[in-house]
Parts: structure tokens; sequence; C-alpha cells
């Protein structure tokens, strides 16, 4: 895994809010609302709201106004099950004293589900979020082709991301990553491997899955051996490698001297390889009913929720919540 760039606190919790906060400082507002509104599950979030023509609110009508009204408490932990209550009456006591209209307080931990230690509070201003949804949102936000990420932006973010996993914040009960397979599910079928851009970071995983066309399909092989950082160039691998690196060279878009992840996977027919009952059909839908995809980029789930699930919808557990 590559070196992180972020800061060396000397404790944890420092050193991961800091990290976090310098991303978002170097990310467009845009972005920065789109990965808190992911968080708090307010896909509507403003920090800071722009409006020509207001016309209420006086007598006047000026060309424009740009207004905020938004205070966001975060409270970060890096070990699971550490939440404490006293500490949250606090962070919620100094949102009392507080005049914005929107007073949130953020808790952001590894945990995989919402810590116990909110069960007492009845507080809609207190909201938990995991790390694993933090990963996730960006993910989705990297792989949004409406979306103009900056270089920049996509570096710092998959930094982000790798710190995420080398703090080993996320990635405890889901062990399974599934990904867009339009191409990688035949190219696994005829080659019993996975190929994506060079040091993508994923959580740590035992297996991968394959969605499209609707369904996740029901062969889940599992990972042999990753390489992060492997050049496209033939006559230069031996073994497994240089078979795979001709091939893709010869029968697909693959660029020869370019650099790629590879992921080498139990073949379909090996004992290794889970064998799902049936393919799970994507049920998801948008709040206006559209059909959306389980996943652009990459998700995860459990190895358990896999083998259970009838449609995606079964594989969706809320990673943050109020």
């Amino acid at each position: 895994m590559p070196t992180n760039l972020f800061s060396t606190y000397s404790t944890g919790e420092n050193r991961v809010t800091a990290s976090f906060l310098a991303v978002l400082r170097s990310l467009a507002l845009d972005r920065i609302q789109r990965i808190i509104g992911a968080l708090l599950e307010q896909s509507e979030f403003e920090l800071v709201a722009f409006q020509n023509q207001p016309s209420k609110g006086g007598g006047g009508v000026p060309d424009a106004i740009i207004q905020s009204s938004c205070r966001l408490l975060v409270e970060t932990k890096i070990k699971r099950n550490s939440i404490q209550p006293k500490q949250l009456e606090r962070h919620l006591e100094r949102l009392d004293g507080a005049t914005e209209a929107t007073r949130l307080l953020l808790v952001l931990t590894p945990d995989d589900a919402k810590p116990r230690a909110f069960d007492s509070f009845q507080d809609e201003r207190l909201v938990w979020a995991s790390f694993a949804a933090l990963d996730q949102a960006i993910d989705e936000l990297l792989s949004d082709k409406t979306e103009v990420v900056s270089e920049r932006e996509a570096f710092l973010l998959r930094e982000l991301q790798n710190m995420l996993v080398a703090e080993r914040l996320i990635g405890s009960a889901n062990d399974v990553v599934v990904v867009p397979a339009r191409n990688a599910w035949p190219e696994y079928e005829r080659y019993h491997a996975y190929v994506c851009h060079p040091d993508r970071p994923f959580q740590p995983v035992s297996r991968i899955a394959f969605y499209s066309f609707g369904k996740i399909y029901p062969l889940v092989p599992k990972i042999l051996q990753t390489h992060e950082h492997v050049e496209f160039l033939p006559g230069t691998h031996k073994g497994e490698m240089a078979v795979l690196v001709d091939a893709l060279l010869k029968e697909t878009p693959r660029k020869e001297g370019w650099a790629y992840k590879v992921f080498f996977l139990s073949p379909p027919d090996s004992p290794d390889t889970l064998k799902l009952d049936a393919s799970i059909r994507n049920d998801l839908t948008s709040k206006s009913g559209r059909t959306t995809a389980f996943t652009q980029n990459q998700r995860y789930v459990s190895l358990e929720r896999l083998k259970q699930a009838k449609t995606t919808s079964d594989l969706v557990e809320s990673q943050s919540t109020r």
C-alpha cells in the first residue's frame, strides 16, 4: 500500500480527524456538501446557499444572496464501541448555545452498526456514521460521471481511503467487494482474474463478486493473489502473470506500457469459489422510483448476507443512522 500523505498527530483520533478535514478543505464546495450529506443521509444538505434575486425577506430585491446558517460538530472515534454518552451530552449542550438554524453533531466511528450508546438519545441533532459510509460516499462521488472532480481532488480522496484502510477503520464485517462487471465478468470467466487501475484502494476483503445487467452473478471467487502495480509489457513477466498480460494486451483495450492492479481469483469450478443458489436481482430504486445501480465503482457486503440475499435490497443496510 502506498505511504499515506496525512498528518502525524500523536493520537490516532486527532490524526484521522485532521486528515478528514484537510481533504474536505481541499474540495470544491459541491463535493464537500455531497460527502457530508451522504454521512448525514441528507442529500439536500447545504453548507452555503446561493440564490438569484431573492424576493422574500425584505422590501428590496437584491440581485443575489449567499447565506449560511449551519453548525456541524464532529466527534471521531477510532476504536469500536468506545462512545461515551457523557461526551455526547456535552457536545449537544454546546449546540444548545448556538444560534445557527441547522445544528448537528456528527459522530464518525469504525463500528459496523450504530453503537448502543446512541439508544439513550432521542435528539435529532445527533447523527452517527461509519467510516465505511465515508469510504462508500467517496467511491460514489468518484464514479459519478456528472461530477467534475479534479485530479488533485481525486488523488486526495483516494489517499483518505488508503488511510482508512491503513488505520483499520473499515472492513471488519464486510468481506466481499462487489464490482461493476460488464467487462470484468467475462474476463473472470476466461482468465480467472480481475484487473483495474493501479493502486486502487480496497477494504480488506477475501472475495470479489460481479454486478452487471441488473444482477450480482452467482459465482463469488476467492482472492488468491493481489498485485498493486503491474506494467503491461509483453515479455517482462513470468508464469500466469505473463500469460494474463499477453492475452489482455492482444484481446482487450488494455494499453501496452500502462500499469494496472491485478487480482488472481479462484476459477469458476474451484472449491474455493462460492456458488450462490441463483443470481441476486437488483431492486434498488431512487426516491423518484427509477432503478438505480447497486454499484458504479465498488461496494462492500458481508459473505453471510450474500449467501442469504434474494435481491440487492437484502444486502443494503444503512451505514449512517440517526
